[in-house]
């Protein structure tokens, strides 16, 4: 039977809104389709397994992307780079998201450098958006929720999901 390596980065620190869920919805559906999952954490000062297909990033507050901002700097976050442009997959969610991008601007802290896998810069702002969220897509309608304060711009390297028509 294949099997499908999905590294959890950071699962201990970036993981407050019970990412848990994401992780076991990726096994399901793997196993749905005949495939088996091994989900590897991997965490500060601690390396990547030799083989990953999906990465899983999770959220965190900002005290905890500031020490996931400097583990990931250097050979850490070149190998997940090197391993996304070969075709590994990924989920970010929140702080991860953030990270994956060039660059997050706390509130209050220096700006944080993402790994630049995504052509993306957000910045924290003072309002928060909270709730439902639709956005029309080229795959169809697009339905979540969404808890944040970031604002991010998509570089020229990058194209918005789509356009969003109800939430922030």
């Amino acid at each position: 039977m294949p099997r499908l390596v999905i590294g959890w980065l950071y699962n201990d620190l970036m993981s407050i809104y019970g990412d848990r869920g994401n992780v076991i919805a990726l096994q399901q559906r793997a196993a749905w389709r005949g495939i088996d999952t091994e989900v590897v954490n991997v965490s500060i000062g601690e390396s990547l397994p030799d083989r990953v297909d999906i990465y899983f990033f999770g959220g965190g507050q900002d005290q905890e992307q500031i020490a996931v901002s400097h583990d990931l700097a250097g050979a850490k976050g070149d190998r997940i780079r090197a391993d996304i442009e070969a075709g590994a997959a990924a989920l970010t969610i929140c702080g991860g998201y953030q990270l994956f991008g060039h660059e997050y601007r706390p509130f209050d802290a220096e700006p944080l450098p993402g790994i630049g896998v995504l052509d993306v810069v957000t910045v924290a702002s003072n309002e928060r958006f909270i709730g439902n969220v639709v956005i029309e897509s080229d795959w169809g309608e697009l339905v979540g929720f969404e808890n944040h304060s970031g604002l991010t711009s998509v570089g020229p390297g990058a194209e918005p999901i789509g356009k969003v028509r109800i939430g922030g």
